[in-house]
């Protein structure tokens, strides 16, 4: 529902964290994939979820209406995070070199900037400590910095 409301409105161009939510629960519906346990469907709902912004940002990138912005608002009192379509591919393609080097690392970005976990339960999720994930968080952060600048 939430992507045919988004389709079909004119001047949509903000994704909601429902509208992401629901979206994400329709493809791992639609997968049928099981889960073991909370753990493995927070990590598996993180992953989903970049795929969709993803697609979301390769849509709107083929919309010849130049200056499309992608806005990502996390809660009602959050103020929204404005991206373009290309800086999430970026951002996507960056993330994939990334896994190649550290996996790990590219599923702490993975979990804390698409799916919104904070670093206890990206641990939780992960089987690490609090302290491995800030450290983790810390070095993805300088890689993807500089990989993105170029």
């Amino acid at each position: 529902m939430a992507h045919y409301k988004l389709k079909n409105e004119h001047n949509a161009f903000t994704l909601d964290t429902s509208s992401l939510v629901h979206e994400a629960y329709l493809k791992m519906e639609k997968q049928d994939q099981v889960t073991k346990d909370k753990n493995h469907f927070l990590a598996v709902a993180a992953i989903v979820m970049r795929r969709f912004l993803v697609d979301y940002a390769r849509q709107k990138q083929r919309i010849k209406r130049g200056g499309d912005q992608i806005h990502l608002t996390y809660g009602a009192i959050s103020s929204p995070v404005i991206t373009t379509p290309e800086e999430v591919l970026n951002l996507n393609e960056a993330l994939t070199r990334l896994k190649s080097i550290n996996n790990r690392h590219c599923r702490v970005v993975e979990f804390h900037f698409f799916g919104g976990y904070k670093h206890e339960e990206i641990a939780a999720m992960m089987g690490v400590s609090i302290d491995t994930v800030r450290r983790d968080w810390r070095l993805a952060k300088a890689w993807l910095s500089n990989e993105l600048k170029n």
